[in-house]
């Protein structure tokens, strides 16, 4: 095994098989990112994704400008749209406002604003996907907020109209689908900040259950409180997602997430349902690039 000192004079093992967050960055300089972030409390981490979050806007919106300087608010508003939705672009959507700085709307505070809206309805949710993993793990950018939503069917008519009334454009076709069980997934976008979020309708799985058993609430000073799925059901379902998909940002959030939870993670936890759920294999492997075994 392989020993390197940390910025505090003590020595960092370096077990065999360790993978550093992507090709181009140091097992030194990986070790030594995640030392410090371990060093960080839950609020200055949730900050840091935030300020991270907004500045990747802030960069579109600047490019948006640069194109073509004498461009009407409008038309720099129609832009920047395109550019934040991309695929999620919907020609009926009509964004409102001229104020450029509520553009720049992060996740954490739209989960906030939603968190709101959801409680007084008793509709049970937790943050997933990438602002999850940015939260338990490395932060990164990502396109939208990802909520799941555990919500009957004589609710639906009810949310839409209250999301609607909170500014939301909720696409009709849409919500039709997922009347029908069409479709499990509903992408709303707020009209005046432009932030978008996918409300993910549960399914009965054990594996679900357990997951909106297992939410946690991010209730830190200075932060509007939200629910957040659990570091071990993230790590979980980035590893089944990743299955599918194969993707390598699925993979670097899991090992991102290991490495700044390791010695808080419920290993018994994770151990129980990678057996559930055909995981063995690819998690005994993201314990050994992390680090863990």
């Amino acid at each position: 095994m392989e020993k390197i000192p940390s910025s505090n004079i003590t020595t960092i093992t370096i077990k065999p098989g360790y993978r550093a967050q992507a090709s181009d960055i140091s097992i030194d300089a990986d070790i030594y990112l995640f030392t410090r972030l371990r060093q960080l409390c839950l609020k200055q981490r949730i900050e840091m994704f935030a300020a991270h979050d907004r500045g990747v806007k802030k960069l579109s919106l600047a490019g948006v400008k640069m194109r073509d300087r004498n461009a009407p608010l409008t038309e720099i508003r129609r832009h920047y749209t395109r550019a934040i939705l991309g695929e999620k672009f919907n020609l009926d959507f009509q964004p409102i406002g001229g104020d450029e700085t509520i553009w720049i709307q992060d996740s954490i505070a739209l989960a906030g604003e939603l968190h709101l809206l959801f409680e007084p309805m008793n509709i049970p949710y937790y943050v997933s996907g990438g602002v999850a993993s940015s939260i338990h793990g490395e932060a990164r950018s990502t396109r939208n907020l990802d909520l799941v939503i555990q919500v009957q069917g004589e609710q639906i008519d009810s949310l839409v109209q209250t999301l609607e009334t909170a500014g939301f454009y909720c696409p009709l076709g849409a919500v039709e689908d997922i009347k029908l069980g069409r479709e499990r997934t509903l992408s709303i976008t707020h009209t005046v900040t432009i932030s978008n979020a996918d409300l993910i309708v549960m399914d009965n799985s054990p594996f679900a259950t357990s997951q909106m058993t297992r939410r946690q609430l991010v209730d830190v000073e200075g932060i509007s409180p939200f629910w957040v799925a659990s570091p071990e059901d993230m790590v979980l379902q980035k590893l089944l997602w990743g299955r599918s998909s194969q993707s390598e940002k699925q993979w670097r959030d899991v090992l991102g997430i290991i490495k700044l939870q390791a010695e808080r993670l419920d290993y018994s936890y994770l151990t129980e349902w990678a057996g559930n759920l055909g995981l063995v294999d690819v998690f005994s492997q993201a314990l050994t690039e992390a680090g863990v075994l």
